[in-house]
């Protein structure tokens, strides 16, 4: 995620004297968070957020107090809420095959693949779509912040939206392959489904921009998919990328949230491929 300072507030919206019912959700990693307001009555997001922390966090113990100033200092996060929901934004996840999930082994799962920090709790999230369940670590301090704020939040990690609406993709491209591509601050999620199905999602760091396209053509090399007739689906922070996109890929799309509900006017410049999974998150409770 890319934060930079940026806020879209429908006119006709005011936090501080509306009696609509609204829904908040928040998207965050150790260098800021971004916010949507949904107002479930007009089943309109009215308001967006971007706010990068003055300084990024590289202590886990500097996670409770600097998101704590935060959230008490911006009027619409101090709002009354009828539901939150949240995204820690990270490469700690995994997804594990429904018939194989056993909630007492959520910390193992996570920690074959050195994912877990002593200060990381790890939650679970089903995907139907998928009849899987993504096992993720959300800071401890951060949940518990959240928590003591909102009273109840609903936890996820940005694959949830991310695979529970590629199937819809996936099927729309059968029988092609389409690998999805959703670059954060410093990794990629990718996921690559080949005749409808989902071969492979995983995440990578990312060291430069020419990293990207390595993953990118190790991935369909690794599967055996034609480049030329693999379908590339972007979401996050492309921009930064787009020069390095190997010219084999072909057909080239941009990810738009995937929600039945409309947006404010004022809203126009943020609803796209950036924040697609954030938009999308109401959807996937």
């Amino acid at each position: 995620m890319h934060h930079t300072p940026f806020a879209a507030i429908d006119s006709t919206f005011d936090v501080h004297s509306s009696s609509a019912a609204l829904h908040l959700s928040i998207q965050s990693d150790l260098g800021g968070l971004c916010f949507c307001v949904l107002d479930l009555d007009k089943r309109r997001y009215v308001a967006f957020k971007s706010i990068p922390y003055e300084q990024p966090i590289t202590d886990y113990n500097d996670m409770q107090p600097t998101l704590s100033a935060l959230l008490d200092s911006d009027p619409l996060l101090n709002a009354s809420y009828r539901s939150v929901s949240y995204i820690y934004t990270s490469r700690h996840a995994t997804a594990i095959p429904t018939a194989m999930f056993d909630s007492n082994l959520l910390k193992s799962f996570l920690e074959i693949n050195d994912f877990i920090n002593e200060l990381d709790e790890v939650h679970s999230c089903p995907i139907p779509q998928l009849d899987a369940v993504a096992a993720f670590a959300v800071p401890s301090p951060f949940a518990t912040t959240l928590l003591k704020k909102y009273g109840e939040v609903k936890f996820y990690h940005q694959c949830v939206p991310m695979l529970t609406f590629l199937q819809e993709h996936a099927g729309e491209h059968n029988p092609k392959s389409l690998l999805a591509i959703n670059i954060n601050h410093g990794f990629v999620d990718t996921a690559l489904y080949i005749r409808g199905a989902l071969k492979i999602y995983n995440t990578f760091a990312l060291q430069s921009p020419e990293d990207l396209a390595y993953f990118m053509l190790a991935i369909t090399s690794q599967h055996k998919v034609e480049t030329r007739q693999t379908s590339v689906l972007f979401s996050g922070n492309v921009e930064p990328y787009v020069k390095v996109i190997p010219p084999f890929f072909q057909v080239l799309m941009l990810d738009e949230p995937h929600t039945q509900m409309s947006f404010a006017r004022a809203l126009s410049d943020v609803v796209n491929h950036r924040f697609s999974h954030l938009f999308s998150l109401y959807e996937c409770a």
